[in-house]
């Protein structure tokens, strides 16, 4: 029985040994295929240039679908199926192969709006294939030129009841992607009341996950420490469940999962262990999150898309290091002439001094640090609105004429009344906001940093990307502070250069947070800064003074040296006084002048999570090399130089006799390779031109 005629099929034979079926086909021609097993009844196959199999199968009295589509070079490959027993009481799920490997086992999928379920007894009404191939621009972050290469099925279901779903998936050569979409048009409200949607991890390897943040001030920020080298499924210490992106090591590959792409419509979410065998599912926001007395439950009208659920696969953690799948998944910038968005560094000086903000003099000397090292921007915090002096009009104007541009602090105003000061809710009012952001861009302000989100509802998430427009109006760049995980936001609104969502160097006013600290920066390399620009504000040479108590530091100076390199941020916060950064020997100065803030590549050239890190990151021809100790031990290393800076003498920055010093070495690795000794917290930094 012939299955395909000419011209509507174009398989391969791989194609079929990917999908798992070549035994039951026999081929003909290029475009023909004979089935030849008679014990399964072939309803209908499609094997088309995309290397995809769709299955409609039935027998031993089961009815089955299965669907899949593979990356562009054929490694992932995404299975979508229903499942089920007798009868018309079938389930929807998937499952992700990499190779000859399963790296995400049968999950569940469905999404339950307005009290019915969605992909339970479903009937396909549609496939469609295509391939994406784009290349874009962004102005910060690991690689400024984007490759956004992939392979999309869309399947649209129908029940005979309801309205028809679709459920879309992307599949990349470093991992998948899938989103549910609502494509009718209606007017109506509709609340989807559960997303059923879980991730089967296989269990026996490791996990490195922060748990969703959950404290006794308004929350979730992302500043809970990792969880390391935990067991897949473990459970967390309290009952809110784990935060995205989570990391493992499993069944041979490095994977990370995480969520992309939020416009308005759809509250950030986590996820828990209630699914089967306690494995991860989505959660929404909690509804104890205090600052605004929504439900977490996500509503809009029609058509409606959730975000996507990202899954990056490579047997290299490399692979997970460099991705960019979740900007991948996101709009194209709305933004016509982007020419005014540039990344740079910052001074700050709140960080040693948190009255600063209200002192002319004080501000100035910033402005001639930022003058000294050769840096962008300087930030002034919380407070700048009662300075002294000529005020911050005064210090915009000094900075200007010096070209250096000024960034200032704004509370987001989430969750804040009338009755709240009118300074904290400039940012929450879109009249407001406009009428004040007009105000500074007028005065000369470069960038705003707006801080305490304090929540990942809906209502709060919609005005990340109505900030960044009003903000694009203006001309004005953006540091989201106090603020939900990146989801990619970046690539649609490309004047945001970046995001707290991490524990950083804030909270080094308490000791026991310095004496985690190296472990803590040795594992946000390969979770948080993965999937975004990262304002952790580092390079913090002192002792930081909380309440008149100092916290004594305890990694080492070319540690810190090296998280200018180690961390990516496009909005480069160095947090110390500007006492710490001008008494710093000639090297080491030297090295902060010329570091960037934006990349054309980056590298993991070594590490292991939690335990140490070697990243190289470039700027046109010149390498900037940055390692990091995460334990307080010492440990020899080695590793290969990128291909272009092999053979090349530089000089090495590195540990001196205490973590107090540095040490110089000049070296010229003629096999490639750089061997060291790492010291206990230690670090090292160099620049490859």
């Amino acid at each position: 029985m012939a299955l395909c005629q000419r011209g509507w099929c174009a398989g391969t034979d791989s194609h079929l040994e990917k999908s798992g079926w070549k035994d039951y086909f026999l081929r003909v021609d290029k475009d023909r295929l004979i089935y030849i097993n008679e014990e399964i009844e072939m309803k209908k196959i499609l094997i088309g240039i995309y290397g995809v199999a769709v299955l409609c199968l039935s027998g031993c009295g089961q009815k089955a679908a299965v669907w899949e589509v593979a990356s562009p070079d054929g490694n992932v490959r995404f299975v979508t199926e229903t499942v089920g027993g007798e009868g018309e009481d079938t389930e929807l799920q998937y499952k992700i192969m990499y190779k000859d490997s399963v790296v995400v086992n049968p999950s569940r999928l469905g999404i339950v709006m307005n009290g019915h379920e969605y992909g339970r007894n479903v009937r396909l009404e549609d496939v469609s294939f295509k391939s994406i191939d784009e290349s874009y621009e962004l102005k910060a972050g690991k690689r400024l030129l984007a490759h956004n290469r992939c392979e999309e099925m869309t399947l649209t279901f129908a029940d005979g009841h309801t309205l028809p779903f679709q459920f879309i998936v992307r599949v990349f050569d470093d991992g998948a992607a899938f989103r549910y979409s609502f494509p009718a048009q209606v007017d109506s409200l509709f609340t989807i009341e559960n997303e059923l949607t879980e991730f089967a991890v296989p269990v026996g390897g490791k996990a490195w996950i922060h748990p969703y943040d959950w404290n006794d001030r308004f929350k979730p920020s992302y500043e809970q420490y990792s969880k390391n080298e935990i067991a897949v499924n473990a459970l967390p210490d309290h009952d809110k469940g784990w935060a995205f992106p989570m990391l493992f090591h499993t069944n041979g590959v490095w994977m990370m999962i995480t969520e992309a792409c939020l416009d308005g419509t759809y509250p950030a979410t986590h996820v828990d262990n209630s699914g089967k065998g306690e494995v991860y599912k989505i959660r929404f926001p909690e509804a104890e999150e205090p600052v605004i007395p929504d439900s977490p439950e996500p509503v809009s009208t029609l058509p409606w898309c959730t975000p996507w659920r990202a899954i990056v696969i490579g047997t290299e953690l490399n692979t997970v290091f460099t991705t960019q799948m979740v900007s991948h998944l996101n709009p194209p910038s709305v933004i016509e002439d982007a020419s005014w968005i540039k990344a740079g560094r910052s001074a700050w000086s709140w960080w040693y001094d948190g009255s600063s903000a209200r002192s002319y003099k004080e501000q100035l000397k910033y402005v001639d640090l930022c003058c000294e090292m050769g840096w962008e921007y300087l930030l002034i915090d919380a407070g700048w609105p009662d300075m002294d002096g000529k005020g911050v009009e005064g210090v915009v104007a000094y900075a200007a004429e010096r070209g250096i541009g000024v960034w200032l602090w704004y509370h987001s105003g989430s969750g804040r009344g009338e009755d709240t000061p009118l300074q904290h809710r400039l940012m929450a009012d879109t009249q407001l906001r406009r009428a004040e952001m007009e105000r500074i861009s007028k005065m000369g302000v470069k960038g705003i940093k707006v801080d305490f989100f304090d929540t990942d509802k809906q209502r709060i998430i919609a005005n990340y990307p109505a900030i960044l427009k009003d903000a694009a109006d203006y001309r004005l760049l953006v540091d989201l502070h106090g603020a939900t995980l990146p989801r990619g936001l970046e690539r649609t609104y490309p004047n945001l250069l970046t995001t707290e969502a991490i524990r950083g160097a804030e909270t080094l006013g308490r000791q026991e947070r310095c004496d985690r600290a190296a472990e803590h920066n040795a594992t946000v390399p390969f979770t948080r800064n993965v999937v975004g620009s990262m304002d952790y504000t580092p390079v913090t040479f002192s002792n930081k003074i909380r309440q008149g108590v100092p916290a004594f530091r305890r990694t080492s100076v070319a540690h810190q040296l090296a998280l200018a390199v180690v961390f990516e941020s496009g909005f480069q916060c160095f947090a110390d006084r500007a006492e710490a950064y001008l008494s710093l020997p000639e090297i080491p100065r030297d090295f902060l002048k010329k570091v960037p803030a934006a990349w054309d590549e980056s590298l993991l050239l070594a590490g292991y999570p939690s335990d140490y890190v070697v990243v190289a990151r470039r700027k046109g021809d010149t390498w900037f090399i940055g390692g990091i100790n995460g334990k307080n031990q010492e440990r020899e290393i080695s590793f290969a130089l990128p291909e272009s800076g092999a053979g090349k003498a530089f000089t090495l920055i590195k540990d001196g006799e205490d973590i107090h010093s540095f040490d110089y070495e000049e070296v010229k690795p003629e096999d490639g390779r750089l061997h060291l000794t790492l010291a206990g917290n230690g670090g090292f930094a160099a620049i490859i031109n």
